[in-house]
């Protein structure tokens, strides 16, 4: 090898390890960055045995990446169903807790057993229109619980609509600046490393697909098909809550709708999958305990003309059919038998259309209210919760099959979370910073410019040592 080649290769490797140790600088100073990927240097050697830096690269996963996100949609999905129904659950109870609509319902079938004995004693009279308005009044606050669950879901599918909007357009901005500039830069590198936190985050949000195009941005579409993103025209997404439809510009992508290349994970498909699906079914199997109410104590009731309210009332009217959704947060005691409200006790003893006083000891309409409300009674199958069967068995179930819907997405949204961390844990060993193996690039880097620099060094010598012999 010539002296002019030898002083080229040690310059060569001397500026190698240079931005070698620049690379290896900036991954331990971003060990601790989440958002970072580790930069990988590229060394290859010339023909003239020259090393040579050909690129640096983010290390980059992009299975992992994908499989984290669905992964992370799936958790935030069955999170955003089970979070939702929190509040309405935790007071409806379950099966062991002490005041639940069914309590109160055993509770007002035991003060009629009670007066059915003693039909003469204005206590248990009393006790029984107690009892008939706690039962009321469970039923309402669980049906504006459950109705607020749909509100609120309502208002989240909005804020949640705008959270992706916000995103998509911060991602098309980024890619703007990613054509912008040099192509393996560090400023493009550090643009990019923005765009995965913004896809690992928008992941919480809703389920989608990437790639990247020919100029290096990215293009994003909905888990179904439809486009999100293209280049740096992001669709707006936007949410109609009277037809609970979800588009994507002009494109429906409402989750779980057939035919729709849409959503299908994530918090948004949740609080839609609330809004529209879960919490109506609770609410309408609700209004069926109410509704059975109001019907079988009409039914039973011999006092009253066709079209008077019974013992309970819809806001003090008689049921209709169909009865308005919303019926347990309506339901109320007939004023008739309540004295605060201009009635009389003895009507729960003689029926709310007495207009008079019947025997003291006369025990006939309270045995029919007792058959009645014991007995097998008719309930729309549509609901969920079967049709013939008696009040108590069907707001026993209600009470469990409610709290096994959140129970399961909990259970679900748990199972999830493990796998995502798993995933995650993958994914960050491969594009994470491992500092101690950063370290020992160092010393080897170290080893390099010290080997490089000798060579200058003893290049430099001999050259002294020609000139000295040429003089």
């Amino acid at each position: 090898m010539s002296l002019t080649s030898a002083f080229g290769a040690a310059r060569s490797g001397l500026t190698t390890t240079s931005r070698w140790a620049e690379t290896v600088s900036e991954n331990i100073a971003n060990a601790n960055n989440a958002a970072y990927a580790r930069r990988e240097t590229k060394i290859t050697t010339s023909s003239h045995g020259a090393a040579q830096i050909s690129g640096v690269a983010r290390a980059v996963d992009s299975a992992l990446d994908g499989l984290y996100r669905i992964e992370t949609s799936r958790t935030a999905k069955q999170d955003a169903i089970a979070s939702g129904l929190s509040t309405y659950t935790d007071l409806l109870g379950d099966t062991e807790s002490n005041d639940t609509i069914l309590t109160r319902l055993t509770d007002f079938q035991n003060a009629l057993s009670v007066l059915d004995v003693t039909p003469f004693d204005t206590g248990a009279q009393r006790s029984a229109v107690t009892a008939a308005q706690e039962l009321a009044g469970s039923l309402n606050r669980a049906g504006a619980a459950i109705e607020n669950a749909r509100t609120g879901s309502r208002d989240e599918i909005f804020a949640e609509t705008n959270g992706v909007n916000r995103a998509l357009s911060h991602v098309a901005e980024l890619n703007t600046r990613v054509i912008e500039s040099v192509p393996g830069s560090p400023s493009q590198m550090a643009l990019q490393d923005q765009i995965t936190a913004e896809l690992d985050a928008l992941a919480e949000r809703i389920d989608f697909t990437m790639r990247t195009d020919t100029n290096g941005q990215v293009e994003l579409f909905a888990t179904g098909g439809a486009a999100l993103l293209t280049g740096n025209v992001p669709q707006v997404l936007s949410f109609d809550a009277d037809t609970g439809v979800l588009r994507a510009g002009d494109v429906n992508i409402t989750p779980d709708t057939t035919g729709v290349r849409g959503l299908s994970e994530g918090a948004l498909s949740g609080k839609i999958a609330l809004y529209k699906t879960v919490v109506p079914q609770m609410q309408a199997q609700l209004d069926q305990v109410a509704r059975g109410l109001i019907e079988v104590m009409e039914a039973a009731d011999a006092s009253l003309y066709s079209g008077e309210p019974g013992l309970f009332t819809d806001a003090g009217q008689a049921l209709t059919d169909p009865a308005a959704p919303g019926l347990a947060a309506r339901i109320s005691v007939n004023a008739r038998a309540v004295p605060e409200q201009g009635g009389a006790l003895w009507r729960i003893r003689d029926g709310l259309g007495a207009d008079v006083q019947g025997a003291d000891d006369d025990n006939t309409q309270v045995g029919a209210f007792i058959g009645a409300i014991s007995g097998a009674m008719g309930f729309d199958a549509s609901a969920g919760l079967g049709d013939n069967q008696p009040l108590s068995a069907y707001v026993s179930g209600l009470i469990a099959t409610q709290n096994n819907t959140r129970s399961q997405a909990q259970s679900a949204a748990q199972t999830y979370a493990a796998g995502a961390v798993a995933i995650q844990g993958q994914r960050l060993s491969f594009t994470g910073v491992n500092v101690d193996e950063e370290l020992q690039q160092l010393t080897a880097i170290e080893q390099s410019y010290g080997a490089n620099a000798q060579v200058l060094s003893v290049l430099s010598e001999m050259i002294d040592t020609l000139l000295a012999a040429a003089d």
